[in-house]
């Protein structure tokens, strides 16, 4: 591994926090998990990704329906929308965008977050467990970066390229994650990820292959 910074813990997030809103979220899901509760966290998430299938099929078929919305929209609403549906779920990609935006430590929390928060909640079941902060953090962790992905894809597409290629050069050339974020001796460290832009160790995103069939479906409906 280049970086062997990759392998440290993810900066500590507050875990006394009221149950529901967006610091419970960042408290019990596993991409800000202390090393003592991530392994059976990200358990959590593979469970709900496992059952997943024909997702490049399901997303070409949304994005097909949707051909006549703006493209922002499409690149915002299919990716959550088609895993949401397989999770038994209603299409809640307007309130994920939302808490996306909110949901890193580093950034701020508003009104508007943690209302979405609590809508989510509860189409989860009401039950603010760790279950349903893994399926929220899936839905959340697939929003930003698929619909960053895709604009990237889309920009930098070369005729006669398929998905597949255009994703994979776009990945490597000009990836939609160049950073995150470990702690190391007490300090916030910034950790370049253009080598690794689904992450790698421990950390690394257990979503790749279906967010890479998710992208690759949506881009077979929009580039044909």
């Amino acid at each position: 591994m280049e970086n062997p910074l990759i392998e440290a813990p993810v900066p500590p997030v507050p875990q006394d926090v009221e149950p529901g809103g967006v610091r419970w979220l960042r408290a019990n899901v596993a991409r800000f998990s202390r090393p003592e509760d991530h392994a059976r966290r990200r358990a959590l998430v593979l469970a709900e990704l496992a059952p997943m299938g024909s997702l490049r099929d399901k997303a070409f078929a949304l994005a097909k329906a949707m051909r006549d919305e703006p493209p922002e929209r499409i690149l915002w609403t299919v990716p959550v929308a088609v895993l949401a549906a397989e999770l038994g779920l209603p299409d809640v990609s307007r309130d994920i965008a939302t808490v996306s935006g909110a949901y890193h430590p580093h950034t701020e929390i508003g009104d508007d977050a943690e209302e979405a928060m609590r809508r989510l909640v509860a189409v989860c079941g009401g039950d603010a467990d760790e279950r349903t902060a893994a399926r929220i953090g899936l839905l959340v962790q697939a929003c930003d970066a698929t619909a960053k992905l895709l604009g990237k894809a889309l920009a930098a597409h070369r005729t006669g390229e398929d998905a597949e290629r255009l994703l994979d050069r776009v990945l490597r050339e000009d990836p939609p994650v160049r950073i995150t974020r470990r702690w190391v001796g007490g300090e916030v460290v910034e950790v370049d990820l253009s080598r690794h832009p689904f992450g790698a160790g421990p950390k690394q995103c257990p979503g790749e292959t279906r967010a890479r069939q998710v992208a690759a479906g949506i881009l077979d409906a929009l580039l044909c």
